[in-house]
């Protein structure tokens, strides 16, 4: 991955991996104008009621077209870096006690 810079155009994606009644999944790139990779995000978003706040249903005028952009996104098949573990090197394995 390249560093950005102040001035540098870039391009970004959005691609829905999964989605429920609940919840979205998704990955976005972030490319410098000349193609190569600067950053990606892969995301798990709830839909909240905030007047509870709580987790609640997409209305359902929502959720057929995120079906819509599901089905469409899928032809593209999933993105490389999509589904990856992360992890804080330093916090890998079992915590020690002294």
């Amino acid at each position: 991955m390249g560093e950005l810079h102040l001035g540098d155009e870039v391009t970004a994606t959005f691609h829905l991996l999964d989605h429920g009644e609940k919840r979205i999944r998704f990955f976005q790139e972030l490319r410098h104008v000349e193609g190569w990779l600067t950053a990606t995000a892969e995301q798990l978003s709830l839909h909240i009621d905030m007047s509870g706040p709580r987790v609640v249903p997409y209305p359902s005028d929502i959720l057929p077209t995120l079906g819509q952009v599901q089905a469409a996104h899928a032809v593209l098949g999933t993105p490389v870096r999509a589904g990856k573990r992360i992890a804080i090197a330093s916090c890998q394995g079992p915590a020690l006690h002294s």
